[in-house]
């Protein structure tokens, strides 16, 4: 039997991008059963109509609509949808897309030995101004615990092993810390929950790269990860330094 895999995405009015995102997930290579949970963190734009509407005639989409919590909370919300099913659980970012091939490389990588937890690619980053496109390969490093210390060498876009995200739930039962990326309707507040839960899973399973470019990301000004300022990574720090 081949792990079941779950893909959650939280969604803040990537109305522009979250349908191809939603199909990039169906149109997987993996031989395995793989089920898409969105949640919609209380867009203001048409992203819910048209989760909504690509979710309605497919059986193993499942989509759910909140108040704006920002996209921790979003996260957690999703993956307590699949908790029950799922072996393994990636991320998928709402304004992202993964490779034909993405699903069924990064499962051989986690399967093929029971100490790697996670595994991540390289990607391509879209970026569109005016009526000029851009496409840029992006290099991710190696895992390294001790470079992880330093810097987020992980992609977002990961696949995780339900079971060691067994062993870093915070206190409060959250996976993703809901003080690290906060709602965005209320201004930006914050975007290192990632990083936060790769130190985390560090001090309980290997990571592996794979050097291959698996995932399709669009830069298109809305991206938060764009808007952090020092300010706030001072503060975010702090949390980051008692991991």
């Amino acid at each position: 039997m081949l792990p079941k895999v779950a893909i959650v995405c939280a969604n803040y009015n990537y109305g522009r991008f979250i349908v191809e995102g939603m199909k990039s997930i169906q149109r997987q290579t993996y031989k395995g059963e793989i089920r898409l949970y969105v949640v919609d963190d209380g867009s203001s734009d048409d992203s819910w109509l048209k989760i909504s509407q690509f979710a309605k005639d497919k059986d193993n989409v499942y989509v759910k609509r909140i108040e704006n919590s920002g996209a921790s909370v979003a996260r957690n919300t999703a993956m307590e949808m699949c908790w029950e099913w799922a072996d393994i659980i990636g991320v998928l970012d709402a304004d992202d897309e993964y490779k034909l091939t993405k699903v069924e490389k990064l499962v051989e990588k986690l399967t093929e030995h029971p100490e790697v937890g996670v595994a991540y690619g390289d990607y391509d980053i879209h970026r569109s101004y005016g009526d000029k496109h851009y496409v840029k390969y992006e290099a991710k490093s190696p895992y390294s615990k001790k470079e992880l210390s330093f810097r987020c060498m992980v992609h977002s876009n990961a696949l995780i092993k339900k079971e060691y995200l067994e062993k870093v739930i915070l206190p409060n039962g959250e996976i993703f810390d809901s003080r690290l990326h906060g709602p965005a309707s209320q201004g930006f507040i914050g975007c290192t929950e990632d990083y936060d839960l790769w130190l985390r899973l560090s001090n309980h399973c290997i990571m592996c790269h794979i050097p291959e470019s698996l995932s399709i990301v669009n830069e298109s000004g809305q991206n938060q990860s764009m808007k952090m300022t020092p300010e706030i990574f001072q503060q975010q720090a702090q949390i980051l330094g008692s991991r």
